[in-house]
């Protein structure tokens, strides 16, 4: 008996040490579940089981409302998401997370405020400058016609680590240049957006980013907008190239053969 005393402390330790990561566990495997079903694109089944299950098993933890409120959004339910996200922020101890804002401005767009919308994704943006918050932020500025606001989204998209390495920042920006009539402006973009792929392609996908293409494509609507109709039939046919099947630079050129003869 004396010799087994001294094993006790460790055991006891042990025993309650997995009690504690045992909860710990089972919250992280839940939320895990959950952002992988949004993630995969399960939004009925996260909006209408998942999620009820998951706020009920997790009442006081703000990322159970959290995940919820995205999936209620997913699933086009905005009062029940924006319910949930403020469920979620009151819950919150200290200053208010950045996809917090992130997504009350998706709500705010959702409703039609592309006002507020856009300001509350730039705020997101600020407080932690992700690729996606730009993104967003230059997308929802776009649709409202905000352009301005939607170049300045997709520069800061382009400087973010992850922006860095991805061409559609780039193509954006170029589309609405083209759109306003700044053309040589867009023509640079889109010829960076090309840059940025062909340095950074691995070459394993069997067709390159559609971001490719569409730059290849929108570079050459540009310099047909120019009259330059040799770089417009040499920009559509790289388009055509790197997808034999994206129709728009079939067409292109096309038109532009029947407009040469």
């Amino acid at each position: 008996m004396t010799r087994r005393g001294p094993l006790r402390r460790p055991i006891l330790l042990l025993a309650t040490l997995l009690l504690l990561i045992g909860p710990v566990t089972a919250r992280d495997d839940a939320m895990a579940s959950m952002s992988d079903l949004l993630a995969r694109g399960y939004y009925s089944s996260a909006a209408q089981l998942n999620g009820p299950n998951l706020v009920q098993r997790f009442p006081d933890d703000p990322e159970a409302h959290f995940l919820y409120a995205r999936a209620l959004y997913y699933a086009g339910d905005i009062a029940g998401a924006q319910a949930s996200l403020d469920q979620a922020t009151a819950l919150t101890s200290g200053s208010v997370p950045a996809r917090h804002v992130h997504l009350g401005g998706l709500l705010r767009f959702a409703r039609g405020d592309a006002a507020d919308a856009v300001r509350a994704l730039q705020n997101a943006f600020r407080r932690e400058p992700e690729y996606v918050y730009a993104m967003d932020w230059a997308r929802v500025a776009w649709q409202a016609g905000l352009y301005d606001a939607a170049l300045a989204g997709f520069g800061a998209a382009a400087d973010t680590a992850q922006g860095r390495r991805e061409p559609w920042p780039h193509v954006g920006r170029g589309r609405i240049l083209l759109a306003i009539g700044r053309v040589e402006e867009a023509i640079g973009a889109f010829e960076t957006a090309i840059e940025v792929f062909e340095l950074h392609d691995t070459g394993d996908a069997r067709l390159p980013s559609p971001a490719y293409v569409e730059a290849w494509y929108r570079l050459g609507e540009a310099y047909e907008s120019l009259g330059r109709l040799i770089e417009a039939e040499v920009s559509y046919k790289a388009a055509r190239s790197s997808d034999p099947n994206f129709g728009p630079a079939v067409q292109a050129i096309d038109r532009l053969t029947r407009r040469v003869d």
